[in-house]
């Protein structure tokens, strides 16, 4: 059954068998994984409850320890500590019953061990805590305490003792069930090893197993036909492949042993194909050497519509051409050499005429090309005059524009020098208004010195009375000191400042004089500049006119030069020509020559 099928069917069917042993094997050791996580997670969740009960505890024997401190020593620090202690215990339990709302009977116990607490806090620590503070720093107070009533002191005992026992109770439930979930997930490990060595042993199996069977069922096959194609390579044509399968390789092995007799049979009909081919090319073979000696007159006998026939009817086509072709080219070898001969005769004539004919063009050109060259150095001499004369023009023009801003601009330096003469003239006029004010300000001061002094004298005869008053004369005669001086240096500066002004009015005069000779010149200038411009002016159409008639004689000249150059070329040309109609005159008579001898070696039946 396995050998019916086809290899993608095989090959599906070994991976889906171990796929599936896989499957199942993931299956089952996921399971296995489930449960042991659950497992460890109870086993972290007991662990935490036991830390729980320890915290609970721990937090009983703080609150213990905090409240016989205080009661020795009555410190508010430590009265503090017990409060916050006591304020835990809530907290922790209330974390403790979270942990174990799961388990009702530790639920339970737990509840009673927080009803145990609330009567210890309530009924013996408040109440010796109150007692305590109420004694405060009293001396003998701890002892006071300690000689309470036997009833009140040891009433916390039991219920501590009570809640001790519950909790250890509970503890000790925990961890029984610690170590039975430990001994569960213990189990499951072993019995997720067991699953996982024995599916990956089958799985092992089960590979090698199908390894084999797929190997057998594709080897077999390939190794039948690697046989078959081996035989036939050493030359044995008539080796098969034996099907082993009816897969795609039993299909390879069917159409290897078809193709191999289709090559057999068409072997066969190749070689009496071949043997036929051989008679009639050899005897083509034979016309087709007579004709390369020469012989024309075999005729060819293969025929038929295959491709050697159809050679054979063109050759025979070919070789009736050929004679016709001979017998033709006997015949106009005669006349060629014929009229080759007197073309040669005539060419030889025309190359001479054609050589002299050169020589004078080339004495004509070099006449013509002199020509050009003075009219064109002539063209460029007026060229650079014309430029020249332009250039004179645009100067003279500008140099005029210049002078007559010059002129304006003088005129403008006359009008400002008058305007300047007469503001220093008004300076010097103030100044010597300036100077009577100053005379006046200087007899004031003398004045107001003598004043001073009259005041100072009349202070001093007033005595302890009038000693501000001398203060005051003081200062006036030293202001009226100060203001001489001032005025004296005003007077001096006004004096330097008229001088000054005079020798300005002097210097402005004469500048006023240079710059209008200055405008006389200048107007002079112009006037000859303007003269200048009219002759330069009636220059350039002078200079244009002769410069036209110039560039027409040089494109004349350019013109007679381009046209006898080309006629240059072109008798070069005709006598190149002639040259090569000489020489190839020649050739044709030697090819002629040639042409009859190897004619003449042919033998065409008539």
């Amino acid at each position: 059954m396995l050998k019916d099928l086809s290899i993608k069917k095989k090959l599906y069917s070994g991976f889906a068998a171990i796929l599936a042993i896989i499957v199942a094997l993931l299956l089952v050791a996921y399971n296995n994984f489930s449960r042991l996580s659950e497992a460890n997670g109870w086993d972290r969740h007991t662990m935490e409850v036991l830390l729980a009960i320890d915290a609970v505890s721990n937090d009983i024997l703080e609150a213990q320890n905090e409240t016989r401190g205080y009661y020795l020593t009555g410190d508010a620090a430590r009265l503090e500590r017990v409060k916050r202690e006591l304020a835990d215990l809530p907290t922790a339990m209330q974390k403790l019953q979270a942990l174990i709302a799961d388990n009702p009977v530790q639920f339970e116990r737990l509840k009673k061990v927080r009803a145990l607490l609330d009567t210890w806090v309530k009924d013996v620590v408040e109440v010796q805590l109150i007692r305590r503070q109420e004694l405060g720093d009293t001396p003998g107070a701890a002892d006071a305490i300690g000689r309470a009533p036997q009833s009140q002191l040891k009433q916390g005992s039991p219920v501590i003792s009570a809640v001790h026992k519950e909790l250890a109770e509970a503890a000790a439930e925990e961890n029984r069930l610690l170590a039975a979930r430990t001994q569960n997930s213990a189990d499951l490990q072993r019995s997720m090893v067991l699953v996982l060595s024995a599916g990956g042993a089958a799985c092992i199996a089960l590979g090698v197993a199908i390894a084999w069977m797929l190997s057998n069922a594709l080897l077999s096959p390939l190794n039948s036909l690697t046989q078959a194609v081996g035989r036939i390579a050493a030359g044995e044509q008539s080796a098969r492949a034996t099907v082993i399968s009816g897969d795609e390789l039993g299909q390879v092995s069917t159409e290897f042993n078809r193709m191999a007799q289709a090559i057999q049979d068409n072997q066969a009909r190749e070689l009496a194909d071949t043997n036929l081919l051989k008679s009639k090319v050899d005897s083509l073979l034979e016309v087709v050497s007579k004709a390369a000696s020469g012989d024309l007159t075999a005729q060819v006998t293969v025929g038929g519509t295959d491709a050697i026939g159809q050679l054979g009817h063109g050759l025979s086509k070919m070789f009736d051409n050929l004679r016709v072709l001979l017998n033709n080219i006997q015949k106009a070898g005669i006349q060629v050499t014929t009229s080759a001969t007197e073309i040669a005769a005539s060419a030889k004539q025309q190359e001479a005429t054609g050589v002299e004919q050169a020589q004078t063009s080339v004495e004509v050109l070099s006449t013509t090309k002199e020509i050009s060259a003075n009219t064109s150095q002539l063209l460029k001499t007026m060229e650079g005059a014309t430029v020249v004369a332009d250039y004179t023009t645009s100067a003279t023009a500008e140099a005029q524009d210049n002078l007559k801003r010059m002129d304006e601009t003088m005129q403008h330096m006359v009008s400002a020098t008058d305007s300047i003469s007469a503001k220093l003239a008004a300076l010097s006029e103030k100044a010597s208004n300036i100077n009577s004010v100053l005379t006046t300000i200087t007899k004031v001061a003398d004045q107001t010195n003598i004043l001073s002094l009259n005041a100072a004298i009349e202070a001093e005869k007033a005595g302890e009375a009038g000693r501000g008053f001398s203060v005051v004369a003081t200062e006036i005669r030293r202001l009226a000191d100060q203001t001489s001086v001032s005025t004296w240096d005003i007077e001096q500066m006004l004096k330097e400042m008229q001088s000054a002004v005079s020798a300005s009015v002097m210097g402005m005069d004469k500048f006023s004089e240079e710059v209008r000779r200055s405008v006389g010149e200048v107007r002079q200038v112009t006037d000859q500049l303007s003269g200048v411009m009219d002759q330069v002016q009636k220059l350039a159409p002078q200079f244009d006119a002769v410069l036209q008639g110039m560039q027409s004689q040089a494109v004349g000249a350019q013109q007679i030069t381009e046209t006898m150059m080309q006629l240059n070329d072109a008798t070069q040309q005709t006598v190149e020509s002639l040259r090569a109609t000489s020489e190839a005159v020649h050739q044709l008579q030697y090819a002629a020559g040639d042409l009859q001898a190897s004619v003449a070696t042919f033998a065409v039946a008539v």
